[in-house]
């Protein structure tokens, strides 16, 4: 009885974790967004890798002086082998790198409502992609609650303006590659620690912008201004966005099925849209409490739907 109540703290835990990412991936679409005016894109990307990299080095070494035996405390392997490095090495390149970068150029195409809208899609292709390498059921509550998650992301966002095809290819193979290598980390890196497998994946991330980094400046030759808030920006966005948001996330998928990680995305696209309100003095429109509801109700069902469907099983209702 005691195992089972751990587990389920332990469950707990992960979805609040949850939460909390996808609250402060929200937030990054507004500090990114004035960031960017001051230096360009794949600079910024190296620096919000680089400074991830060195903040988790460091959590890394206070955490390790705790660590015996090549075990933390949970009893997850503290150093990766040579079976383990190749998940982490296409986590780095195609998670991190590439994924995050052609995000951004989906925003840079078809604006960063579209490109919310498409990436409120991940639900749907973790749990899809789930199904045929991880075995896992896309059962009837799963279905109905990402679907009306998926709904109440249009109502906020709706499909507007002129519809950019490169902006939407952008913003589908970000999706697409995001959920594979959700998929991929839960089945290949279970057993390692999960700051761990962050840490060396950011670190493949940074030195793969560094070349991005290269060639934006041959060809496009950008101005950089780095102010006061430019760096506090930086910091944000390395330390809290990625570093921070990227352990959390891992941890996750390490104790929930991938498709009960994602139904808690569309928070992201919604935490955005509150801040656009509160920093930008967007109007509340009836669409934005439609689509609240629709978000609300579709995670509500996806991971209290079974309890509640076998609790009415039970009861005869």
């Amino acid at each position: 009885m005691e195992k089972i109540n751990d587990n389920d703290k332990e469950k707990g835990k992960a979805y609040l974790g949850l939460v909390l990412v996808f609250m402060i991936w929200g937030s990054l679409y507004v500090v990114s967004q004035a960031v960017l005016k001051s230096i360009p894109t794949f600079l910024l990307m190296f620096c919000r890798f680089g400074v991830a990299f060195m903040a988790l080095s460091c959590i890394l070494k206070v955490k390790g002086r705790r660590w015996n035996g090549g075990k933390s405390e949970q009893g997850r392997r503290t150093k990766l082998d040579r079976s383990a490095w190749k998940y982490v090495i296409l986590m780095g390149t195609c998670g991190y790198a590439i994924s995050v970068s052609v995000q951004l150029l989906g925003i840079r195409f078809a604006g960063s409502s579209m490109a919310s809208l498409i990436n409120s899609l991940n639900p749907v292709t973790i749990s899809l992609i789930a199904v045929p390498i991880l075995h896992e059921k896309l059962t009837r509550n799963k279905i109905i609650g990402i679907l009306l998650a998926v709904i109440g992301v249009y109502m906020i966002l709706g499909s507007g303006g002129q519809v950019s095809i490169p902006g939407v290819l952008f913003s589908l193979l970000s999706v697409f590659s995001w959920s594979l290598i959700a998929v991929l980390t839960r089945q290949g890196l279970a057993m390692y620690e999960p700051i761990v497998v962050t840490r060396a994946a950011v670190g493949i991330a940074a030195v793969c912008e560094l070349a991005f980094v290269a060639v934006e400046f041959v060809i496009l030759r950008p101005a950089v201004h780095f102010s006061p808030a430019v760096i506090a920006g930086i910091l944000y966005l390395g330390v809290i966005c990625t570093g921070l948001a990227y352990v959390i996330w891992n941890g996750a998928l390490v104790t929930l099925p991938a498709s009960n990680c994602s139904a808690l995305y569309p928070i992201q696209p919604l935490t955005s849209t509150l801040m656009g309100i509160l920093f930008f003095h967007e109007m509340i429109s009836v669409n934005f409490i439609i689509g609240t509801v629709c978000i609300i109700c579709g995670v509500l069902i996806c991971l209290l739907g079974g309890a509640l469907f076998a609790d009415r099983k039970r009861t005869g209702v």
